[in-house]
């Protein structure tokens, strides 16, 4: 009985596997990010900061999504921003490979500081790099215009997550 099992096991097994559920095709819906911000502004001050966010694609690669960041001029005042964005991923979402180039504009952004607030936008773009199936290294630059006549240069550096 004993030299049954093994034999039944090896019998067994494969209609075991048959009967699993296949597993659904992947299918690159959108990410959320983490990240660190560097650059300066107009002036020549720099800054510093982290956020995150996330987006979602709608359609083929257009996708909509949002971001909160804290920036710090590097010894002075900091401030916090929220925006909304537009963008396109240049990738196959139903076979993505690990590049996936991106733009975005930001047409709608609130800049919050001790002083009050103030409207802000920008446009940029950058490059996750997907090293695992659902984690990427995540780049991007990005111009942003404030409201009082500012401008900077940032860059961001961080993961993003499928």
């Amino acid at each position: 009985m004993k030299a049954l099992l093994p034999a039944a096991m090896v019998v067994a097994f494969p209609f075991l596997l048959a009967a699993q559920e296949p597993e659904k095709p992947f299918r690159y819906n959108g990410n959320g990010h983490v990240y660190f911000t560097a650059g300066s502004c107009r002036h020549g001050y720099a800054l510093a900061g982290a956020g995150g966010g996330g987006e979602g694609l709608l359609w083929r690669g257009l996708a909509l999504g949002g971001d909160i960041t804290y920036q710090s001029f590097v010894g002075d005042f900091g401030f916090g921003t929220a925006g909304l964005n537009v963008g396109y991923h240049f990738v196959n979402r139903d076979k993505p490979g690990k590049f996936d180039p991106f733009v975005k504009i930001i047409p709608l952004g609130v800049a919050v500081t001790s002083g009050g607030m103030g409207g802000w936008g920008g446009m940029g773009g950058g490059l996750n790099y997907w090293f695992k199936r659902s984690m990427a290294l995540r780049t991007e630059v990005h111009v942003q215009y404030v409201a009082d006549d500012e401008t900077m240069i940032v860059f961001r550096i961080g993961l993003a997550f499928r």
